[in-house]
């Protein structure tokens, strides 16, 4: 068994030192001054990244709002890994969490399904450039905290997964044209404000896990069936710790997907998957400081093992390396930052995961990813 992550203030600078030695740069993530984008009076919950106006590289699809009324925005990649240029995202302001970008209508390109904060989703459709000007509701008014898509029939086309907080959370299959039939609630109502998607016990059917806030742990719901999702797990049990973020991949390298579940002043949670599904081990990773609101797992060091990117609330954002004793931590980013949330892609096609951070009351911002391989 590896050992846990190093945790405290002399475990994370250790760590930091023998990283920095190693990047082919002073600073192995380059946040260059370009590198922020949006208002900074955007309270802006998430940005997510796709290939939005279909010439090659990732742009983002930024949610603003939370609880108030704002402009959801789309800021456009210039191919170098620089949002340079930024139009309105859908017709409206409203109350927005959280996007899935997915192809909800078969026409080839990225359209966007909208969580909004005691409003129903909002589905808009690309043009194929970058234009979202069809839009229509989906669902009851909600509780919205994130939405995420994926195909749960294994039909081909993607159905979306809706989180509302203090309310059933709920699905609703696509029927291959962006039409969506009646929503169907899960079982059991949480504090959910996300889920992660994927197949944890290796039947081909998708599993969902969602993260709940207020003690309420992580609850596990197994694949879809002619009868619906299982009835809910709850894993490790009731917990004394706020639950925001949620994740799922192989962390621990044995090609099963785990569960990370980011702690919000306190250690975060690997639920070590036994390859069948399974998670009766727990392991503690990251500082007690740490307040994470988002994750996002990427192997940003080359070195075949999966490392995990927390984006930090009120204190600074962190990148936890995978290595053969744990994890090894780097401070990253913006000191200033409020951040929300974040996302992981190659910006500017160099081989290399870049990160972005949504950032709430600021501008977000972009780190690229500098670092060689071990």
């Amino acid at each position: 068994m590896r050992k846990r992550v190093l945790a405290g203030a002399l475990g994370l600078a250790a760590g930091i030192t023998g990283l920095a030695t190693s990047a082919s740069a002073q600073d192995p993530f380059w946040l260059h001054p370009y590198n922020f984008f949006g208002e900074e009076t955007a309270l802006t919950a998430s940005v997510n990244l796709g290939d939005l106006d279909g010439d090659g590289d990732l742009d983002g699809f930024a949610v603003n709002g939370r609880h108030w009324i704002q402009q959801d925005e789309v800021f456009l990649n210039n191919g170098l890994g620089f949002f340079r240029s930024a139009r309105n995202a859908g017709p409206d302001r409203a109350t927005g969490y959280e996007a899935a970008l997915a192809d909800l209508d078969g026409d080839g390109d990225l359209d966007a399904a909208v969580a909004r904060d005691l409003l129903p989703v909002l589905l808009l459709f690309n043009d194929g450039n970058a234009n979202f000007t069809q839009a229509r509701e989906l669902g009851p008014v909600a509780q919205a905290r994130s939405i995420a898509a994926a195909d749960l029939d294994g039909d081909g086309d993607q159905d979306l997964v809706l989180v509302q907080r203090g309310e059933a959370n709920r699905y609703f299959l696509n029927d291959g044209e962006g039409g969506f039939g009646a929503d169907i609630e899960l079982t059991g109502a949480w504090q959910t404000i996300q889920v992660a998607i994927d197949d944890v016990d290796g039947d081909d059917r998708l599993d969902l896990v969602f993260s709940n806030r207020g003690g309420e742990g992580v609850v596990l719901y197994r694949g879809l069936t002619e009868g619906g999702f299982a009835e809910p797990v709850l894993l490790g049990g009731e917990l004394e710790m706020e639950i925001r973020a949620i994740e799922l991949g192989d962390v621990t390298g044995d090609g099963h997907p785990d569960i990370i579940a980011g702690g919000m002043e306190a250690q975060s949670l690997i639920f070590v998957n036994d390859g069948l599904g399974g998670f009766g081990r727990v392991e503690r990773f990251g500082a007690e400081t740490d307040v994470v609101f988002g994750l996002a797992l990427a192997d940003f060091n080359q070195d075949g093992a999966m490392d995990i990117a927390v984006a930090n609330g009120g204190v600074r954002n962190r990148i936890y390396f995978r290595d053969s004793a744990g994890f090894v931590a780097l401070d990253v980013g913006d000191e200033a930052s409020n951040s929300y949330n974040l996302s992981v892609g190659d910006l500017n096609a160099d081989g290399r995961p870049d990160i972005v951070y949504a950032v709430s009351e600021g501008s977000n911002y972009t780190l690229i990813n500098r670092l060689d391989p071990d």
